[in-house]
């Protein structure tokens, strides 16, 4: 067989339907051809691989111990092959917008502006992904990621968001089992929530660097509760947990309910800001660049 041969794709889907069944009857059913059709294929396939994939019997078919190997490579092609099929579609579709993102960020900042954008265009379909994987573009739908940092796609246009900070923030509920609220000696004995972002930790300050900034040498006695979300954490400050050093912009609606109260006005900067990256061809898509100059005007707004 000559390197550069490939075989025909229903030759390829009808060894990958075989093997994953143990029957070729099956297989056929799955394909919509007869029993006759796959068993042709597959030969001519076992022909022109020089080899034999198959064992046959009157229970069906299993793989031989080449054609384990086989399919591993021919499923992984395959699958490429249909997630490619559906990037088409989507792609075609200009109307369709994907954005991938932290899941706190997701819900605490990104939604609202996607919803007053969707009010404002209702032709045009938004869809939010929350992860915390860097988004290979080369294989996803996705057309923008809100990242932290632009360290992850240097090969991508990186377009500058917003800078948070983080406040000292707790719930009035807490607040009320101290006789002094402005005793800082006071409110530092309370339990302090913390969150653990993992690789980003040195971008996220904690409790230390905030009293040092603070000009405090308050000596913390209480843990509290621990979290890899900023939203989990959020929550847990607002039914009273304990202290948090909460992001502003992640907090802007629990500090205008009442829920959650600054209890100073030092405030740090994360170390990194936050990024819109994407590829060149989510700018094919007129309603794609539309949206990105409109969340950066949004992001814009966050500055006084």
């Amino acid at each position: 067989m000559q390197a550069t041969r490939l075989p025909p794709l229903g030759a390829l889907q009808a060894f990958e339907a075989a093997a994953e069944s143990g029957s070729f009857a099956k297989a056929a059913e799955k394909l919509f051809v007869t029993p006759a059709a796959i068993s042709q294929k597959i030969r001519g396939l076992e022909e022109q691989l020089d080899t034999v994939l198959f064992e046959r019997s009157k229970q069906g078919v299993s793989l031989t111990r080449v054609g384990q190997s086989y399919l591993i490579f021919i499923q992984e092609g395959l699958e490429k092959i249909r997630l490619g099929q559906q990037q088409i579609k989507q792609f075609s579709n200009l109307e369709v917008i994907t954005i991938t993102t932290f899941p706190s960020i997701a819900a605490k900042w990104l939604m609202p502006q996607v919803l007053s954008w969707m009010d404002s265009h209702p032709t045009i379909e938004i869809r939010v992904e929350a992860s915390h994987s860097k988004v290979d573009f080369s294989r996803s739908a996705s057309d923008i990621c809100l990242c932290f940092g632009n360290q992850d796609y240097p090969a991508l246009n990186n377009d500058r968001l917003f800078n948070d900070t983080v406040s000292l923030v707790a719930s009035p509920r807490l607040l009320t089992t101290l006789t002094d609220t402005n005793n800082l000696d006071a409110i530092f004995q309370l339990p302090m929530i913390h969150i653990d972002w993992g690789s980003h930790n040195q971008n996220l300050p904690n409790w230390e660097d905030w009293l040092k900034a603070a000009g405090l040498s308050i000596k913390t006695t209480r843990g509290g509760p621990h979290f890899n979300l900023s939203s989990m954490a959020i929550e847990a400050a607002v039914q009273g947990k304990g202290l948090l050093l909460g992001q502003d912009v992640l907090i802007n609606d629990e500090l205008k309910s009442g829920r959650l109260v600054k209890l100073s006005e030092v405030s740090l900067p994360l170390g990194q800001a936050y990024y819109l990256a994407y590829p060149e061809r989510t700018l094919d898509n007129p309603n794609a660049a539309l949206f990105i100059e409109w969340i950066k005007q949004k992001a814009k707004e966050l500055t006084p």
